[in-house]
């Protein structure tokens, strides 16, 4: 077993935990960046990608492009979407929901809207 370093953490991790982590990474962007070049919209929207693993396979079961920023719901990510810029952040992630356990949500702690939100920054 080979030992790298992964880009992201800094971690020595597998060789093919970081090619496989890689190729999810690229795979997530291209389906992302497919919707938000067919959604036709003129002003800022939230893009919901809900997703989930399958065996090893990441399958997209839904795509939802709302003006109305959306409810946390489990296995989704939320993005942030201008028509002008494209993509400007993700938003938040939730994990796919445990029996008995509560949805876990993970913001965008370094993102522009959670610190606008926090009173970081002005808006």
């Amino acid at each position: 077993m080979k030992l790298m370093k992964d880009p992201d953490s800094g971690l020595m991790l597998p060789d093919t935990l970081i090619e496989d982590k890689t190729s999810l990474k690229m795979n997530i962007n291209r389906i992302v960046e497919q919707a938000v070049n067919s959604v036709k919209l003129r002003e800022d929207y939230f893009l919901v990608l809900h997703a989930k693993f399958e065996g090893c396979d990441f399958v997209v079961s839904q795509l939802i492009a709302s003006l109305k920023l959306p409810s946390f719901c489990s296995n989704t990510m939320v993005f942030w979407v201008s028509p002008i810029k494209g993509i400007v952040e993700l938003l938040w992630m939730v994990a796919a929901k445990k029996k008995g356990q509560k949805l876990k949500v993970e913001f965008n702690n370094k993102g522009v809207a959670y610190l606008q939100a926090k009173g970081a920054m002005p808006s």
